[in-house]
């Protein structure tokens, strides 16, 4: 009995790690096929659409220019995606104006109800995984690559079916988020990627000020394991910073 238990089990992680390693490969096709393509996204210079500095946390932008950066990065469909109710947005938010360091993001809002619902980070882990690549593309975001490897299905398991979610590419260096100074890689850390996340928050918040106030989660997995609670942690030592009465994590799911 217990032979054949085991022997199932094995089975079951074998067919998980085979279907993560087709959903993978569908998603380099798919990647191959859309740079190949003279309609393939192009990404628009960083340095017009980013926001704040880590002194200024976005004081430096009004009302209107923080509405137009918020445009600018709406996304009206990826390639190949089905019609969908919800918006979603991409784009960079620069964490450190002096030495040019960018995050980059990419927003999808709830499927129903988006102004009822949370406010959720995911951070994947690594180090150096990207959270688009794996958590947008493959794992807890709203779409999958389809057979064909050029259209998009959606994901019924989708986490923005219950929160509105926040994929950051971090730390810089990782999928499309970036530094303009080559130390900076030299010195990267998980104090400066915490650093960095809560700038990226408070400024992306300047951003997105609806979500001020809202009921908001921090998750990850893997190395994401160490991101989380660092990140809460200097998000729970700025007692006095502005930021406090808009910007207070509610859980932190695991995965």
């Amino acid at each position: 009995m217990r032979k054949t238990t085991f022997g199932l089990l094995l089975l079951i992680c074998v067919a998980a790690l085979h279907a993560d390693a087709s959903q993978e490969a569908q998603l380099r096709e798919f990647i191959r096929s859309r740079r190949s393509s003279s309609d393939a996204y192009r990404v628009d210079e960083p340095g017009l659409r980013v926001i704040g500095t880590a002194r200024s946390l976005g004081a430096e932008y009004s009302v209107s220019d923080q509405a137009r950066l918020k445009a600018g990065d709406e996304i009206p469909a990826l390639p190949g995606q089905p019609v969908v109710g919800f918006s979603q947005y991409g784009g960079y938010v620069t964490v450190d104006e002096k030495n040019g360091r960018a995050l980059f993001y990419y927003f999808v809002q709830a499927a129903s109800d988006p102004a009822a619902k949370p406010l959720l980070l995911w951070l994947n882990g690594g180090p150096g995984c990207s959270s688009i690549g794996y958590g947008a593309m493959m794992e807890l975001g709203p779409f999958r690559v389809n057979s064909d490897n050029k259209t998009l299905s959606t994901n019924k398991h989708a986490w923005n079916n219950v929160a509105n979610v926040i994929f950051l590419e971090s730390p810089a260096g990782v999928g499309f988020s970036y530094s303009n100074t080559t130390s900076d890689y030299d010195d990267s850390g998980d104090q400066r990627t915490a650093d960095d996340a809560f700038l990226f928050l408070v400024n992306w918040l300047e951003r997105f000020p609806e979500y001020k106030g809202r009921a908001f989660y921090i998750s990850g997995e893997s190395y994401g394991g160490h991101y989380v609670p660092q990140l809460a942690d200097h998000l729970d030592s700025q007692h006095e910073q502005p930021h406090k009465n808009f910007l207070k994590p509610t859980g932190y799911p695991g995965r």
